[in-house]
């Protein structure tokens, strides 16, 4: 109901309600009960959730002004010279970074637990630039289609932040790559829905994969006896993709409800240290105590889906404004990116990928959004697609 709606309303299968629709269909897919770890949900949650959902439908449906902010505008110099430095800077972290790891993780991945052994070296502040590595090829593909810079050089620059990445083995980084990318490039080619969906085919296709011959290199059991396991499944007919849903939808809408139980219980409120967090990464404010996480309410361990930051925020307000919000936001992005401004395609973009990663962790409260939409807006704001393309 909600796709047929969303699809009359903006005419185009992938919109600002579309997008929400995974969460929809996972949050359905809670209600059965296949895990002795799951449970009914209280009162509150059910409002938590459903106020969520409301609130984000609502503002993503609504008309309103959609014309960009224009608080900064580089000329095209300035441009070109922060794609570059960009570039200079990631591949100087990445080389500082192997370094404090001792080797070249692309070259250990065999011998190595690479994603956790280098997980606790990286450098502050510095690491930044390999989480901005992650959105440079759409830059520089926008760059090429704006003509700032030339075939050779976006080439060049989306070579070496590729092979950067395949370092630090983040599906997070590799999921936003993707789809900022793949946006940049349907912003300025035609695609057909069936290249589309063959393309998201073989990408699911390479993701499951990738799955099987982990668990096939690190276990004697089968991949469904595995996620039967960690998801507490005691029914041996469940199948794979059956207890996947389980662990990872249905596990994550208990933990919701069990972190807003019991921070009703000891009237918790958290007045932002979960919405800001970037803020306090950023000053250093939890790594020097001032701010400490209860652990039974510690979102980025307890993964509650992205709706429990809102409440352990703010309570019912918090999960009303924020979520209003995201809506509002994905809209007005929406309608940026169709109206033909290259600024809006990584800003689109970043909306999908937090929603698409709502099961996992809140990314609209993460440093890597934050500093993405802050350089989007100060390398693209103000670009005006070439009409000759």
């Amino acid at each position: 109901m909600v796709f047929v709606y969303s699809y009359i309303r903006f005419n185009n299968a992938l919109n600002p309600i579309s997008i929400l629709i995974p969460f929809i269909f996972e949050l359905s897919y809670s209600f059965l009960q296949f895990s002795v770890d799951q449970k009914g949900y209280s009162v509150n949650t059910f409002f938590v959730v459903n106020l969520s959902i409301i609130f984000y439908l609502f503002f993503a449906s609504i008309d309103y002004s959609y014309v960009p902010i224009g608080f900064l505008k580089l000329d095209t110099k300035l441009r070109l010279l922060l794609l570059r430095l960009l570039s200079i800077s990631a591949l100087i972290t990445f080389v500082l970074e192997c370094f404090v790891f001792g080797y070249i993780p692309i070259l250990n991945i065999t011998s190595v637990d690479v994603y956790n052994d280098t997980n606790g070296k990286l450098i502050p502040f510095l690491h930044y630039f390999i989480l901005l590595n992650a959105i440079l090829p759409s830059w520089s593909y926008i760059f090429y289609k704006e003509k700032i810079i030339t075939k050779r050089e976006f080439f060049r620059i989306s070579f070496l932040s590729l092979f950067i990445l395949l370092n630090y083995l983040s599906k997070q980084l590799y999921l936003i790559c993707g789809i900022t990318f793949f946006m940049t490039y349907t912003f300025y080619n035609k695609v057909s829905f069936k290249k589309i969906f063959r393309i998201v085919g073989v990408a699911l296709g390479v993701f499951v994969a990738l799955i099987f011959l982990r668990i096939d290199s690190e276990s004697t059991f089968s991949a469904a006896e595995l996620y039967r396991a960690y998801a507490g499944i005691e029914n041996d007919e469940l199948t794979l993709l059956e207890s996947f849903f389980v662990l990872y939808s249905s596990i994550r809408f208990t933990v919701l409800d069990e972190m807003i139980n019991f921070s009703d219980s000891i009237h918790f409120f958290g007045f932002g240290i979960y919405t800001f967090r970037p803020i306090l990464s950023l000053f250093l404010i939890e790594k020097t105590g001032l701010v400490q996480r209860i652990p039974e309410l510690d979102s980025e361990l307890r993964v509650g889906t992205f709706l429990a930051d809102p409440y352990l925020d703010f309570g019912f307000f918090g999960v009303i404004f924020l979520n209003a919000f995201y809506g509002f936001l994905a809209l007005r992005y929406y309608r940026q990116y169709h109206n033909r401004r290259p600024e809006a395609i990584v800003k689109f973009a970043i909306i999908v990928f937090c929603i698409l990663m709502g099961m996992f962790v809140n990314y609209f409260g993460s440093m890597l959004v934050w500093i993405g939409l802050l350089f989007n807006k100060i390398m693209v704001g103000g670009l005006v697609k070439n009409n000759n393309l």
